[in-house]
């Protein structure tokens, strides 16, 4: 296999992406190379992005991912699936990896001199599980040649640090507020109910009597995103940002909500409450329980909560329809501290801070346009506040407050 990826590649950027998009170009990945892109278009940063696997390097991934998590091996993690590796031609302050599982390391070796190239290198292992940590002992030979390691999984963080012999930092999922920014003021959102991903069964089987009922606008997903491949994620980025900038209620749960099995008691912040609260949406579901889930959404009623199993949403949605400037001031507080808080520009500067390093004047500059943004949506904030509402333990269906 014959490859050329020093082509996208300047002499004067500081930042060198390698992404995945082209092999691990699942639904679910899309959110992430959102963020290589928003790096891209705010630091000085190119992105490598090698091929997908032919069949032989995909079985030899396979073969890799599969028996590394058994095994202690550090010549299984060399192995290069591509065969012949590549000299990289530039310098970088900062080689940056984004790994949706720490098992898909194998790529990394197409790129033979990577970390002598690279003054920093950091790497983001989105998902791993208090279930994952025996076989992800085998992997910290690999991750130990990083200069930093983040997280994205909070409860994670104690059991990487004890094993990595570099820093280690949880990094909370993020959005691009600007792709997400909806108009507030048209009023006119078709979509009644909006729900993406995982899901109850309960409630689910109650929103389909409802649409089927009267008119009431339930979308749904009809096969499972763990399967879906995509060719162009940032299209993919604004269906789901337009999807949700028309839709009234998100239902939103904690991560993995319908496996209790594989999370035991890490309750963690998926990205859909992100994605809700930028778009503006009533975000009601089972959030993350504790002090975790309330640093990050820490502003009244970002999430309305019900039962993961609601076999009473219909009557829930009609008591909060019956509330309109109740959730118009929660429509406003989930777009507004979005703009101030859930940036991926803002991630992106936690990890140039966490390396000593200055942000850019793109950063900057997004920055005071978020602000800017902000200030002017929570002007129109309606004076008056309103009791929250609460379903999630109440066996009665009253709502908390009359307006």
């Amino acid at each position: 296999m014959t490859i050329n990826l020093n082509a996208t590649c300047r002499e004067n950027s500081r930042v060198l992406i390698w992404s995945l998009r082209n092999i691990q170009n699942f639904v679910y990945n899309a959110c992430l190379y959102e963020f290589e892109d928003i790096i891209r278009r705010t630091d000085e940063a190119d992105i490598i992005a090698p091929p997908a696997y032919n069949p032989l390097s995909r079985v030899i991934n396979k073969t890799i991912s599969v028996a590394a998590q058994k095994v202690k091996s550090s010549a299984l993690l060399s192995v290069n699936p591509y065969g012949s590796a590549i000299d990289l031609w530039y310098e970088y302050e900062i080689y940056f990896v984004i790994l949706d599982f720490p098992w898909y390391t194998a790529s990394i070796n197409l790129l033979k001199n990577w970390r002598r190239r690279c003054r920093f290198a950091v790497c983001y292992i989105i998902e791993t599980w208090s279930t994952d940590i025996p076989a992800l002992a085998n992997f910290m030979p690999f991750f130990n040649q990083f200069d930093l390691l983040c997280v994205g999984t909070f409860h994670i963080l104690p059991a990487i640090s004890q094993m990595a012999s570099c820093p280690c930092m949880f990094l909370a999922p993020g959005i691009d507020t600007l792709k997400f920014y909806p108009n507030l003021e048209a009023n006119n959102r078709s979509i009644d109910v909006c729900s993406l991903g995982r899901r109850s069964a309960i409630t689910h089987r109650a929103l389909l009597e409802m649409a089927a009922q009267k008119p009431f606008f339930y979308y749904h997903e009809l096969t499972s995103g763990s399967v879906q491949r995509l060719s162009n994620h940032s299209t993919h980025r604004t269906m789901t940002a337009n999807l949700l900038k028309n839709s009234r209620y998100f239902i939103t749960n904690h991560a993995k909500a319908n496996l209790p099995g594989l999370i035991t008691s890490d309750s963690e912040i998926g990205y859909r409450f992100f994605e809700g609260a930028a778009a503006g949406t009533v975000m009601i579901g089972c959030p993350p329980q504790g002090e975790h889930f309330k640093r990050y959404f820490d502003w009244p009623d970002a999430v309305i909560p019900i039962r993961f199993d609601e076999p009473n949403i219909n009557e829930i949605i009609s008591e909060l329809d019956a509330r309109p400037n109740y959730l118009k001031r929660v429509q406003i507080n989930n777009v507004v501290n979005s703009l101030r808080k859930h940036d991926w520009v803002y991630r992106w500067e936690q990890v140039l801070q966490k390396l000593g390093l200055l942000p850019t004047r793109a950063m900057a500059v997004r920055q005071t346009r978020l602000k800017v943004l902000a200030s002017d949506l929570e002007s129109t904030l309606p004076t008056q506040n309103w009791p929250s509402c609460v379903y999630s333990s109440r066996s009665d269906r009253s709502r908390t407050g009359k307006e």
